[in-house]
């Protein structure tokens, strides 16, 4: 009731000015602690900076979670340096291979599949695995020796370059997409062709979805019917998760690829079918 009127009375913009300030408050406050006890957290500019250029010249595939894996004959990634994110394990009855990278940095996502992630990582010491790190600091996760903490900053002012960072050991551009996050470390470590894959960027919203607190932004399933991705469990009954925006992801897409055009880096879509088509269309079959 209160916060129904709080929402009616007090603006959008005004609120999320206010959400951030106690946010960015709460990890100052932690920030001291955590730097305390956690040496992986405190040695994270420079643990990130020891993996630049460490791939220079190889190719790398970055998986997205559309249903469009569902048609592909995954296993032929075996072999290959890829990035995964967020429930991608939900995968691993299908394929032989495990990926060699992950990423993970939605807020409202990930402290509902944090145990499931660090169990995964637990299990895969030999996948790096990257972070913000106010997912550390609010506790959602914790450190393990295969866990790299990243800072994160979200610049719209500064568009095309508020989408993508070329010194990720300073911060991480934080954008509407994890694929971009991806994108940002896989640059980094020098990877150059960047293929995608999984990255339909078409959803719709199941009538079987509610809105938290009315907003349209802020989703919950209710049942296992997510048409999203490649299992339909993967935003099912339970799971928080938020309004994708697919038209302000393309848009960050398309900054991108203005940035890699001019950094002579390229990047290829291997999606079967999908709404991405900001970036060259490619056979992963004929790539493989």
């Amino acid at each position: 009731m209160i916060r129904g009127v709080y929402r009616s009375i007090v603006p959008k913009t005004v609120r999320e000015s206010i959400n951030r300030f106690r946010y960015n408050a709460k990890g100052r406050t932690r920030a001291p602690f955590v730097a305390l006890t956690d040496p992986l957290y405190r040695q994270r500019g420079a643990r990130l900076q020891s993996l630049r250029d460490i791939y220079r010249g190889r190719r790398c595939f970055i998986m997205g979670n559309g249903p469009s894996l569902n048609e592909m004959d995954l296993q032929a990634f075996e072999g290959e340096y890829v990035w995964a994110s967020n429930r991608a394990y939900l995968l691993f009855d299908r394929i032989p291979w495990r990926p060699t990278f992950w990423v993970a940095v939605d807020r409202r996502v990930v402290p509902d599949i944090a145990a499931e992630l660090m169990a995964v990582q637990e299990d895969l010491p030999q996948t790096l695995f990257f972070y913000p790190d106010a997912l550390r600091l609010n506790g959602a996760l914790k450190s393990l020796p295969n866990t790299y903490w990243f800072r994160e900053r979200h610049d719209p002012h500064h568009i095309p370059r508020g989408v993508f960072s070329l010194d990720v050991p300073d911060y991480v551009a934080s954008v509407k997409t994890v694929t971009i996050t991806a994108m940002q470390l896989a640059v980094h470590l020098g990877f150059d062709p960047i293929y995608l894959f999984g990255c339909d960027t078409s959803y719709r919203l199941p009538s079987s979805t509610k809105f938290e607190d009315s907003n349209p932004d802020r989703l919950i399933s209710t049942i296992d019917d997510d048409p999203n991705h490649f299992d339909k469990a993967y935003f099912g009954a339970g799971r928080r998760w938020h309004n994708p925006h697919p038209d302000r992801m393309i848009s960050h897409y398309q900054h991108v690829y203005e940035i890699a055009k001019s950094e002579g880096i390229e990047i290829v879509n291997l999606t079967l079918g999908g709404a991405l088509d900001v970036f060259p269309r490619g056979d992963y079959l004929d790539v493989l």
